[in-house]
């Protein structure tokens, strides 16, 4: 049982790995996140599913372990059993709710089910548990942004930008929250730093071209639309 137990450890940290890696910003996003890498990709469902009947088998053996139920949840997560997912994962929490990683999978995974509120809760919580961790607090913000929690939003990206400088995608929600609430001079500059960091992206030129025709810029709105385009994005 030590082996599976070590397995199951191993699966989570893994799982929160991939996460954490892909989390840009997709087409006049809003700073929010795509889906992690491993989603797009050709994962083996064979594969996948004998862990989840090994985990079963488990659980049936050490009905307590919290791990069993966590990595398990994790798999249903991978094969998009979502539902499944999350009642695993709600009860790792109830066996150990000190364990930041379950809070950080069902929140990806109410996400996906555009459950914002119950994500937002859920990365909070998360940061709550700690460590406090630069993604955590930006998926935070990007988790309030997406249920026009606008100040919530704002606050996050904050305390993202302290945590780290010149980070593209919290700059992206930066401006955006600034944008919500019109702070529209505050917007324009943390879009045009994320440009700055990242001048191919045609959904933030598109951002930004909103912030100019609220600042009645109509002129630099349509230069960064065309920009869009040329990038493949349309308004």
């Amino acid at each position: 049982m030590k082996a599976i137990a070590f397995a199951a450890a191993l699966s989570l940290t893994y799982a929160i790995a991939a996460i954490a890696q892909d989390s840009k910003p997709s087409p006049k996003s809003n700073g929010t996140s795509k889906q992690p890498a491993e989603a797009a990709a050709n994962i083996d469902v064979a594969a996948i599913q004998k862990k989840i009947d090994e985990f079963t088998e488990a659980i049936k053996r050490e009905p307590k372990n919290d791990l069993f139920y966590g990595a398990r949840g994790d798999g249903y997560r991978r094969l998009g059993k979502l539902d499944l997912s999350i009642t695993d994962l709600s009860r790792a929490i109830e066996l150990n709710p000190k364990r930041q990683a379950y809070f950080q999978l069902r929140a990806w995974v109410y996400g996906k089910q555009k459950r914002y509120r119950e994500a937002f809760l859920d990365y909070s919580k998360a940061i709550e548990v700690g460590p406090k961790t630069h993604n955590l607090v930006l998926k935070q913000g990007q988790a309030a942004i997406l249920q026009s929690d606008f100040k919530t939003a704002l606050a996050s990206a904050k305390v993202a930008d302290a945590l780290k400088s010149n980070d593209f995608e919290t700059l992206v929600l930066l401006g955006s929250a600034e944008q919500k609430l019109g702070k529209l001079e505050e917007s324009l500059a943390s879009l045009t730093r994320a440009l700055e960091l990242n001048p191919n992206d045609g959904g933030v030129f598109l951002i930004r071209a909103d912030t100019y025709k609220l600042l009645g810029k109509r002129d630099l709105a349509e230069i960064d639309e065309d920009r869009a385009r040329k990038l493949g994005f349309q308004p």
